[in-house]
């Protein structure tokens, strides 16, 4: 049974297929229109997905979108009374856009490309959507759930039990009352983009001392429910009228009651402005970790699966089993509005299909390959090359050198992190590391840490945890302090790491890096970060990432086991236009 589950019109679009229940395919619309967090129906995602399964859309079985808009329309805000057709226009868009696909055909083809259609149309509520991400992913057959994001049709959280039967909602938020949305407040205020920013945030605040005078401002603003639940002053919060306020988040009374100048884009970063992100980030916990305290005492489960946009916060992910009764928690690689596509796949299979659980994934590397490209690629461009003949070795020296590289290998990973398959490394045990990297290649604020990739057997070694499992980069721990020295190019000035677990069997090659890094070393981490530039999508083709390669301050460039290095006469890559931004629309490595 073939389930497509679609994403659109949210944070960002995406498509993920499931086979079984199983997912075999997923792609955000951005990596392959090279369009930022686009939002647009995933038109180009739907048609890799279908190519990297080679079957037709004809042979799809259910499709589901992660937006209900009669439950939308339920709780319309009155800001919307007279634009009713906002959203509700999913009811006829999503057959429509199935229906064109991709590309223009010629008429006549018609029939013959969609004769035998047969496939379902859905329409979930977008929280369990999150919900479902979180549940089928993981590995329990059952536990509570937990989602908070900016909002949904009606809910910007829910909670409930989650079971190999059912996905039971049992309470939640609505809106306007919504954590993300009032952390994306405090986001602009800083003179970042809300919905976009909230990590800038989140690294900010680790500059600023605990206790600071704007907690109590932030903490006033909260009244904590009985239930899970919460409620904000919103007489201090413009994010439900932005309209009415120019766009602004936060309201007039806000701005008194701070007594501090919103920070222009771009501006200088003041203590003050480190002070209120911090607070930001420690009523956040608070009200999170409050919740989920309420979740244990009303369903008595001994783990949680966490889901939505919130759950991008790496260093709450990492005090929930600390902060709350729960015993273990999850989080997928793909929490945000992204992985919506695969939950509602995963959902629309198990509850329309009435299939079985199937085992949860470990890795995300569910997107296009073009290992058979690679070649035929640097070879269109006059690209001088040469083949490794053992390109993990022969990174790991690069990177001991100080060389910063490009690694794009196999399948392309899905979500917000790139985790070994389209990643920039480079060497954790020089200081200067982290500038150089965000400033030859990144282009983006000095504040902003970089991940640490360790092999998944050493991670108690280094860090103050008691599991070696973080796959997905979605969790903050503590380095242990006798480490701290060994690898400053990683830690953030909390001394903390958002570090991922690189395990054998999840990803070869990449472990196999970090492998011979160790033997040259003695330090099983590289620094990973995602292969793109600062307002560009992850690369996904070759294309893509010669593009990026030559635009920016790598020095080698690793196409599956071709090494691409700068020197002399850079090729004139104006060339790439023949050939579409993305490459092909997807291909299996």
């Amino acid at each position: 049974m073939y389930c497509l589950g679609i994403s659109h019109d949210l944070w960002i679009s995406s498509a993920a297929l499931t086979e079984d229940g199983a997912v075999i395919g997923a792609i955000c619309e951005e990596r392959l229109n090279r369009i930022k967090r686009c939002k647009r129906f995933p038109i180009k995602a739907v048609d890799a997905c279908l190519e990297m399964a080679g079957i037709e859309v004809g042979e799809l079985d259910l499709i589901v979108s992660g937006w209900n808009p009669v439950h939308h329309l339920e709780s319309l805000h009155p800001r919307f009374s007279e634009t009713a057709r906002w959203r509700a226009e999913y009811l006829y868009a999503v057959p429509n856009y199935i229906l064109q696909r991709a590309s223009p055909f010629p008429t006549g083809e018609v029939e013959e490309r969609f004769s035998g259609f047969r496939a379902s149309i859905v329409h979930m509520d977008h929280q369990v959507a999150h919900a479902a991400n979180a549940y089928y992913l993981s590995p329990f057959e059952e536990a509570a759930f937990f989602t908070a994001d900016g909002r949904g049709e009606r809910h910007t959280s829910m909670w409930g039990v989650a079971t190999p039967d059912s996905i039971e909602p049992m309470g939640g938020t609505l809106y306007p009352h919504s954590m993300g949305l009032f952390y994306g407040m405090i986001t602009q205020f800083l003179g970042f983009r809300p919905d976009s920013d909230e990590w800038k945030v989140m690294a900010l605040g680790s500059y600023a001392p605990r206790g600071g005078r704007y907690d109590r401002l932030l903490r006033d603003m909260v009244e904590l429910g009985s239930e899970a639940d919460f409620r904000l002053d919103l007489s201090m919060c413009g994010f439900s009228e932005p309209d009415v306020y120019g766009g602004k988040f936060w309201t007039p009374d806000f701005e008194r009651a701070v007594a501090l100048e919103p920070r222009e884009p771009g501006g200088e970063i003041t203590d003050d402005h480190r002070a209120l992100a911090s607070a930001m980030q420690r009523v956040f916990e608070e009200v999170l970790t409050s919740c989920l305290r309420s979740v244990h005492e009303v369903t008595r489960q001994e783990v949680v699966v966490l889901g939505g946009g919130c759950m991008m916060n790496s260093v709450f992910n990492g005090k929930v089993t600390r902060l709350t009764p729960f015993t273990r928690a999850f989080v997928s690689s793909c929490p945000d509005d992204s992985g919506v596509s695969v939950g509602a796949a995963l959902w629309v299979y198990h509850v329309h299909g009435k299939g079985r659980m199937r085992p949860m994934h470990h890795h995300n590397y569910w997107g296009p390959g073009f290992d058979g490209e690679i070649q035929d690629t640097l070879e269109k461009f006059k690209i001088p090359y040469r083949r490794s003949e053992d390109a993990p070795r022969e990174a790991a020296r690069l990177i001991a050198e100080g060389r910063l590289v490009g690694w794009f290998q196999g399948r392309m990973e899905f979500g917000q992190r790139a985790l070994g398959n389209r990643s920039i490394l480079a060497d954790p045990r020089r200081l200067e590391t982290k500038d150089l990297v965000n400033l030859a290649v990144k282009y983006r604020e000095s504040f902003r840490p970089f991940a640490p990739a360790i092999l998944a057997e050493r991670t108690m070694d280094w860090f103050e945890t008691d599991s070696g499992d973080v796959p997905f980069m979605e969790r903050v721990y503590m380095f242990r302090d006798e480490m701290k020295d060994k690898v400053p190019a990683v830690v953030h000035v909390d001394g903390s790491g958002r570090l991922q677990t690189v395990r054998r069997e999840d990803n070869a090659r990449f472990y196999m890096l970090i492998e011979a890094f160790e033997a040259a070393t003695g330090v099983p981490i590289v620094l990973n970060t995602s292969f793109n530039l600062n307002g560009e999508p992850i690369v996904c083709s070759p294309t893509d990432a010669i593009r990026t390669f030559y635009s920016c301050g790598l020095d080698c460039l690793f196409l599956g086991d071709f090494l691409v290095e700068k020197g002399g006469i850079e090729p004139d890559l104006l060339a790439a236009s023949e050939l579409e931004a993305s490459g092909a629309a997807g291909r299996t490595g």
